[in-house]
């Protein structure tokens, strides 16, 4: 398979994602659209493969929506809403941050323009102009420039403000769903809040100073 071809895949399945992930959430190609900043036509031209939508727009049509971002990707569960984040404050400020990484990246892997584009099947001057903040860059685009970069695409997604917030609890919600259902249950319960507190403590001993506990525990119990 070509770089383009890969690329090509990468949107049609992202495509197939978006429309199904919008249609779960009843929400039609218009008011999906305006939750993003962007027209229905051009959410359409994601969803069918014609376009592309760049990280930040995903990010945050997955948190009007209600889903995970990883949803884009792997499965996961649902996480609770947040408050309105507003796109044309929101996206331009992420793809800032973006094309600041990607350029601070390829200067740190020793690539130049033409190499990194010869590497990703993406034009230069489409390169150029992702590393200057002058253009969106489309995700599957930006996957395969994070590929070159030996880095997942998770390390560009949103740790701050409202989006970021709202991702980290959602990674809580999906390790507290990977657990097994007793233990779900355990901690569940607010009488268990001792327990938890006190392995949360104990997490953070030396083990010098475990070691010290145990032998306490002990002289205790014998």
């Amino acid at each position: 398979m070509t770089d383009q071809q890969a690329l090509t895949l990468r949107g049609r399945i992202l495509g197939a994602k978006l429309r199904l992930v919008r249609q779960a959430a009843g929400k039609s190609l218009k008011e999906a659209a305006s939750l993003i900043g962007v027209s229905a036509a051009t959410l359409s031209s994601y969803e069918s493969s014609r376009k592309f939508p760049s990280l930040p727009e995903l990010e945050l049509l997955a948190y009007h929506l209600n889903v995970p971002l990883r949803r884009f990707w792997p499965k996961s569960p649902t996480a609770p809403a947040r408050t309105t984040a507003d796109p044309s404050t929101v996206i331009p400020l992420r793809q800032r941050m973006i094309a600041t990484a990607l350029r601070s990246q390829r200067m740190e892997a020793k690539l130049s323009i033409k190499e990194l584009a010869a590497a990703t099947g993406v034009s230069g001057a489409r390169l150029s102009a992702y590393e200057q903040g002058e253009r969106p860059i489309p995700v599957p685009h930006l996957e395969a420039i994070a590929a070159v970069y030996n880095r997942s695409i998770e390390e560009y997604v949103d740790h701050q403000g409202p989006v970021g917030d709202w991702d980290a609890a959602q990674r809580g919600l999906e390790v507290l769903m990977d657990l097994p259902p007793d233990l779900r249950e355990f901690i569940s319960k607010s009488e268990s809040k001792p327990y938890l507190r006190l392995a949360k403590h104990l997490s953070e001993l030396s083990s010098e100073k475990l070691r010290t506990v145990a032998e306490g525990l002990l002289d205790i119990t014998l």
